[in-house]
């Protein structure tokens, strides 16, 4: 019997009980990522698609930051405190298609990628390239200087920048992060090309990841800066002039991305969802939890005392 799914692009969900009991395990699991030192990373940005699925897992974090803080390290001054949506981090806008079921016979998963059968309206790959540029542009440019340490000998000083959005977006926002600072990375990670020639859009295709995301899967990527030498500077400062990019393509000197873990869900292990319907029911937040049944109870107020 083959199964059908719902597209819900730029649609607005509310998560399940069980997926908010895996954006709890993320965030757990952040904040208790080690960063190369003795010390577990330190989260200084965290943006996030204005989509609630993403905010509330993009808040997970945040809660999971906080609780961490410790009063005597000094780095958590730098911490985030509040968490920058955009749009531009949105899932892919099926339009017409949002939605409509697909599967069984006749269409494919696939189709909604760019197949013979997807939506003929649907947000192209250009669109979401489009989008990807400018929340780069927008965001993590102006903190790739900031972001990663002077040497690579040296350890990472432990600050980290999280953003949350889907699948399909996060595929294209990858794949135009490393293309624009990190283009040998980019050819690493894609699979060999099945045909060479085409288009231009469907060399670019064919250059952009195809990451099957799993729910709170994540990827980790280093940044490393590397000082130029005066001549170098002096070099790409004079091709920025001519190319009309100044500030676009260099940060503070050299910036190289290692993207070194994809689709992680080892936060996940041990986690069952609940059956009788419970886990994939629309978690509810005043719904109790289970500390809430055995905290502290409230005194009774005594006879006499004012109502």
């Amino acid at each position: 019997m083959a199964s059908q799914s719902t597209t819900a692009g730029s649609r607005d969900s509310a998560l399940t009980a069980h997926g908010v009991l895996q954006t709890r395990r993320l965030g757990a699991r952040l904040a208790a990522m080690p960063s190369g030192g003795e010390q577990p990373i330190v989260i200084t940005h965290i943006f996030s698609s204005d989509l609630q699925r993403a905010f509330v897992t993009a808040s997970a974090i945040l809660d999971a930051q906080q609780k961490k803080r410790d009063v005597n390290d000094n780095r958590e001054a730098t911490a985030a405190a509040d968490i920058v949506k955009s749009v531009d981090l949105r899932e892919r806008d099926f339009r017409s298609g949002e939605g409509v079921r697909f599967g069984g016979s006749g269409s494919s998963a696939g189709d909604i990628d760019g197949g013979r059968n997807a939506f003929a309206d649907a947000e192209t790959r250009d669109e979401m390239r489009v989008r990807a540029e400018r929340f780069i542009d927008m965001h993590l440019h102006p903190l790739l200087g900031e972001v990663g340490v002077e040497d690579t000998a040296r350890d990472s000083d432990g600050r980290a920048i999280v953003v949350v959005a889907h699948g399909l977006i996060l595929n294209v926002l990858l794949s135009s992060l490393l293309r624009r600072y990190a283009p040998s990375e980019l050819a690493r990670l894609l699979p060999p090309a099945v045909a060479a020639g085409g288009s231009e859009s469907a060399q670019r295709r064919r250059a952009e990841l195809r990451v099957p995301w799993n729910n709170t899967g994540y990827f980790v990527m280093t940044v490393v800066k590397v000082k130029s030498k005066p001549e170098e500077e002096n070099n790409n400062k004079n091709e920025d002039k001519k190319t009309g990019d100044a500030g676009k393509l260099h940060v503070s000197g050299a910036v190289q991305l290692q993207v070194t873990k994809v689709n992680c869900v080892e936060h996940l292990d041990g986690l069952r969802k609940t059956r009788g319907g419970i886990g994939s029911a629309r978690f509810d937040p005043k719904q109790k939890t289970m500390d809430a049944f055995f905290g502290p109870s409230a005194k009774r107020q005594k006879r006499g005392d004012d109502a």
